[in-house]
C-alpha cells in the first residue's frame, strides 16, 4: 500500500507522508464527505469545486451532515502559501485539513485527494498522510502566437480544459494572424467573435485558467494622437465588457524606427512605446479596480542589454512583466547564465514567451515538433530572476502540441523533480496511453524539434554518408511499424492533423526504394513527385542520403 502511493504521488508532488495507517470502509460503494469551507465566508463546495467527485467514491455532503458523513473536510485560508500551492492533511480522526492561498490551489489539493482514496476490492481506503505542494511558477500555459492560421475556437475550448486538467492556469489570446489584433486592430470585433470570446472566458473562468486579451497595434499606431489611443482603448473596453481583465501590449516584430510627428516628438522608440505603455496602464487604472498589463517589447530575444531595453525599463512601471523569449526567437537553450544576465537587464518581473514547439519559422510548417521540454535551466525557478512563469507558443497542430506543453506543464509544476527523459515518458503514457507508448515515442524520435536539438546527429551521418542500406532499411521499417500502430490511436483529432506525415512516411519508403535500386531518372522521377508533397519527416533518412551523395546531380 505504502509503496503505491508512493509511486502514485512522488512524481507529483514535492512532500508525499504516509506510514501505512489508513481508514477502511468495509463493503462500501461510496462515503460521504462533509465540507466545511473557512476560505471566504459562506463557501460552499459546489461553488468551489465542479466536478462530481462520485466518480471517486465520495459524495459530498453539508457540514450540517457531518455528524452522519465518514469524513469530513475543512478549507482555511493560508496567505504564506503562493503559487496555487496547497496543504493536504488527513489525521486519524478522519478529519481532512486543507490550507491554500488561492481556490486554484483548493483544486488541486482535491485532485490530490481523490489521488489518496482508492477502491481495495469491496472496501473503499483513505490513508492517513499528508501532502504539501507548491508550484515552481505563478504562472503556468500557453499563448496562441504564432503566425499561420489561428486555431478554431472548439481548439480553444479543448485547450483550456486541457490546461485546466494538467495544472496549468494561463491561456494567452495573440494569434498573430487573427487581424482585427494585429493589422485591423483598429477595428472592432463582430458579435459572433465576442459570443466566441464569451464561451472562452465561461470555460476559462470554470476551469480556473486566467485568460489574457493580447493587442499589437505597433505596426501603424501614430504615438503622437491622442485619437489613436483613445481607439486602442474602446478596442480593449469590447473585451473588458466581456469580463476580461488580463491584457497584453504587444510590440514584437515591428519597424520600430519613428518617422514624422513621432521622430520629433520622442528621443526613441523605447520613449515612444514607454509613452503608449503608460497610456494604456493609465486607462486600465480607470477601467478595473483589479487588472493585469503585460508587454512584450521590441527586443525580446536579446541575449544582453541594449539601449533600447535601457530605456524603456527606466520609463516603464516596475511593476508591469516583460515577456522574454530567451537569448533568441527560437531559443535552443535558456542557462543560468542567460537568465541572470537578462535579470539584470529587465529589472522586474519576466514571463518567458518560449517559441516551442512553434513551427511557423521559414519552412517549419512542413514539419511537426514532437520533443520534450527541455534545455531550460532549472534556476528559472529561483526568485532573484523575478521569473513569474513561462508560456508555450505552440504549433498550429494543438492536438500534436499537447506534449510538449504537456512536458512543459511538469516541468512548471516541480522543477526540482523534473528529469527531462522519465518525464517524458510519462507525459507521453499520459496522453495515448501505455498501449500506444513505444509507437508514439518512436515516431516523436524522427520529428524532433530543430530548434531545441540536433536533427541529424554524428551517429545517423556516418551511417549514411558509409550508404549503410541496412541500417536506412531497419530506421524506416521500425518508423513504418510506429505509423501502423498509432493508426489504431481512437483519436479523431491527433489522427485528422497526423495524416499527412503519416502518409509522408509512405513516400519517403516509396523512395527509398528507388535509392536501392541505383537508377537515377526513378530517384528524380519520384523526387519531383514530393515536391507537390508539403510535409516532410524531420529525419527524413532518404533526403539527407540523396543530399550527401550528390544523386541528383549525377548523369
Amino acid at each position: 500500500m505504502i509503496e503505491a502511493l508512493h509511486k502514485i504521488l512522488s512524481n507529483r508532488f514535492q512532500e508525499v507522508y504516509v506510514d501505512g495507517k489508513e481508514h477502511r470502509f468495509e463493503e462500501r460503494e461510496t462515503i460521504s464527505l462533509a465540507f466545511h469551507g473557512q476560505f471566504y465566508r459562506f463557501e460552499q463546495f459546489k461553488e468551489v469545486i465542479k466536478e462530481d467527485m462520485t466518480d471517486h467514491f465520495i459524495t459530498v455532503v453539508p457540514d450540517t451532515e457531518k455528524d452522519k458523513s465518514e469524513l469530513s473536510l475543512t478549507h482555511h485560508y493560508n496567505s504564506a502559501i503562493k503559487n496555487d500551492g496547497f496543504q493536504l492533511r488527513i489525521n486519524e480522526n478522519r478529519e481532512i485539513e486543507v490550507e491554500t492561498g488561492s481556490l486554484r490551489g483548493f483544486r488541486y489539493a482535491i485532485e490530490a485527494l481523490t489521488l489518496l482514496v482508492q477502491k481495495k476490492d469491496h472496501d473503499i481506503v483513505c490513508p492517513i498522510a499528508e501532502i504539501n505542494h507548491t508550484p515552481s511558477f505563478s504562472i503556468r500555459g500557453v499563448i496562441e502566437g504564432f503566425y499561420g492560421v489561428p486555431w478554431t475556437n472548439e481548439d480553444r475550448v479543448d485547450l483550456l480544459r486541457f490546461l485546466g486538467k494538467n495544472q496549468m492556469n494561463t491561456y494567452m489570446y495573440a494569434p498573430k494572424d487573427d487581424e482585427l489584433q494585429r493589422k485591423r486592430w483598429r477595428e472592432k470585433y463582430p458579435e459572433e467573435k465576442l459570443d466566441e470570446f464569451k464561451t472562452l472566458l465561461a470555460i476559462a473562468e470554470e476551469e480556473k485558467i486566467d485568460f489574457y486579451y493580447m493587442i499589437s497595434p505597433g505596426n501603424d499606431i501614430d504615438y503622437t494622437k491622442p485619437s489613436e489611443v483613445e481607439v486602442l482603448t474602446d478596442k480593449l473596453q469590447q473585451l473588458i465588457d466581456l469580463g476580461v481583465r488580463h491584457f497584453g501590449l504587444l510590440m514584437d516584430d515591428i519597424d520600430y524606427q519613428l518617422k514624422g510627428n513621432a521622430k520629433i516628438r520622442f528621443a526613441s522608440a523605447a520613449s515612444a512605446h514607454g509613452f503608449l505603455i503608460k497610456q494604456v496602464d493609465d486607462f486600465l487604472k480607470t477601467a478595473l479596480e483589479d487588472y493585469t498589463l503585460v508587454v512584450c517589447p521590441t527586443e525580446y530575444d536579446n541575449a544582453h542589454g541594449s539601449v533600447y531595453l535601457k530605456e524603456l525599463t527606466e520609463k516603464v512601471s516596475p511593476n508591469i512583466p516583460f515577456f522574454w523569449t530567451g537569448p533568441s526567437t527560437l531559443a535552443r537553450r535558456i542557462t543560468t547564465q542567460d537568465i541572470e544576465r537578462m535579470a539584470d537587464v529587465y529589472k522586474r518581473p519576466m514571463i518567458i514567451w518560449d517559441n516551442v514547439p512553434v513551427n511557423d519559422f521559414e519552412k517549419d510548417y512542413e514539419r511537426i515538433f514532437l520533443s520534450p521540454y527541455e534545455n531550460r535551466s532549472k534556476q528559472l525557478a529561483d526568485p532573484r530572476f523575478q521569473v513569474e512563469g513561462v508560456v508555450s507558443n505552440p504549433m498550429a497542430q494543438w492536438e500534436l502540441s499537447k506534449l510538449t506543453v504537456h512536458n512543459m506543464g511538469k516541468f512548471l509544476w516541480d522543477v526540482g523533480s523534473f528529469d527531462t527523459y522519465l518525464s517524458w515518458i510519462e507525459t507521453v503514457k499520459a496522453l495515448v496511453g501505455e498501449e500506444y507508448t513505444e509507437a508514439l515515442l518512436t515516431f516523436a524520435q524522427f520529428n524532433p524539434n530543430r530548434h531545441s536539438r540536433e536533427t541529424y546527429t554524428a551517429f545517423y551521418l556516418n551511417k549514411l554518408q558509409s550508404q549503410d542500406h541496412d541500417f536506412v532499411d531497419k530506421q524506416l521499417a521500425r518508423l513504418k511499424e510506429a505509423v501502423e500502430v498509432l493508426k489504431e490511436l481512437p483519436h479523431e483529432g491527433f489522427q485528422k492533423q497526423v495524416a499527412p506525415w503519416f502518409e509522408r512516411v509512405d513516400k519517403d519508403i516509396a523512395l527509398w526504394k528507388k535509392i536501392k535500386s541505383g537508377d537515377q531518372s526513378k530517384i528524380k522521377e519520384e523526387v519531383k513527385k514530393l515536391q507537390d508533397h508539403p510535409y516532410r519527416i524531420g529525419i527524413d533518412l532518404p533526403a539527407k542520403y540523396i543530399e550527401m551523395h550528390h544523386l541528383l546531380e549525377q548523369e
